[in-house]
């Protein structure tokens, strides 16, 4: 029973350490985030007024992020857009579905930028900003995706000054479109980029070669050292087990060789924990008298 239970508690922590592993190697589902935040401004959201914006609490597991919400009349989209902290949706934007009301939701991952997004042979110095557009309906707030386009000016993002990276490396934009495929343009003013629909987008620039053996050696590293702990620990567990086993069957050796080696008589046994032992009859012969003449 306790090699099972030590067996079962082996298991369960290999299982831990190897989903950390497939952390290490892969990069979050930004597909599954964007489906999250939807069922969260849902929730946190009652009877949500049009025109007025929300700002969606967000479990404390995703502290960084900012999400905001805010639902309008297509036609007031169409005829006066409307301005958000880093975004700029101009007049003449049209909802690709004949749905009267639009629900804008705007996204800052923040420093979890990098967790869902990331581009080969370049370096994010920007948080990813997002603007998703979804139709509303009397059963819910956010209701399904439907993107819109922009018939007049461009959608304009702004975002805050980075540090400089190199002498010639001025930040370009990118686009983060479905399918993992990643847009480049440049910027129109100084960190700001233009977009005519919905999307990810944030300021990269080409990396290095000396960064971009860093961050492959450092991933490389990080993925055989925890695979290098698993075996390690496996085999450790295995070889207490084989011990355990071993020391458990002599024993039981032990004791029938005791029982051979007794006189013939049988022993009853009993066990004390996990070992097995004889147990003796508690009769004992009874005592007779030398002379009970004298004594009587």
């Amino acid at each position: 029973m306790g090699l099972h239970r030590c067996w079962h508690a082996t298991l369960v922590i290999v299982s831990l350490l190897l989903s950390s592993l497939v952390d290490v190697s892969h990069t979050y589902d930004h597909e599954s985030l964007d489906a999250f935040l939807c069922k969260q401004a849902n929730k946190e959201i009652e009877n949500p007024r049009t025109g007025v914006l929300y700002n969606v609490s967000l479990p404390s597991n995703f502290t960084g992020m900012q999400i905001s919400v805010v639902r309008l009349r297509s036609f007031s989209l169409w005829m006066r857009g409307m301005n958000y902290s880093f975004f700029n949706l101009p007049p003449r934007s049209v909802s690709q579905s004949s749905a009267k009301r639009i629900v804008i939701l705007f996204e800052n991952l923040g420093y979890w930028s990098s967790h869902y997004y990331n581009v080969s042979n370049y370096t994010m110095v920007a948080p990813v900003f997002g603007v998703m557009a979804y139709s509303s309906s009397e059963s819910a707030f956010i209701y399904q995706n439907i993107g819109f386009t922009i018939r007049g000016d461009p959608i304009r993002i702004r975002f805050p000054p980075v540090e400089q990276h190199g002498k010639n490396s001025t930040p370009i934009c990118a686009k983060f479109s479905f399918g993992g495929l990643v847009k480049f343009r440049n910027m129109t003013k100084p960190y700001v980029c233009e977009a005519r629909g919905q999307g990810h987008y944030t300021l990269v620039v080409p990396s290095s070669p000396k960064e971009s053996y860093t961050r492959s050696h450092s991933k490389r590293f990080t993925k055989w050292w925890v695979l290098g702990f698993v075996i390690g620990f496996v085999g450790l567990v295995i070889l207490v087990l084989i011990l355990l086993a071993l020391v458990k069957e002599a024993k039981r050796r032990r004791i029938r060789k005791l029982e051979r080696n007794s006189s013939g008589e049988l022993f009853d046994t009993f066990w004390i924990g996990e070992t097995k032992l004889p147990l003796a009859s508690s009769i004992r012969t009874q005592p007779i008298l030398e002379n009970e003449d004298a004594i009587r």
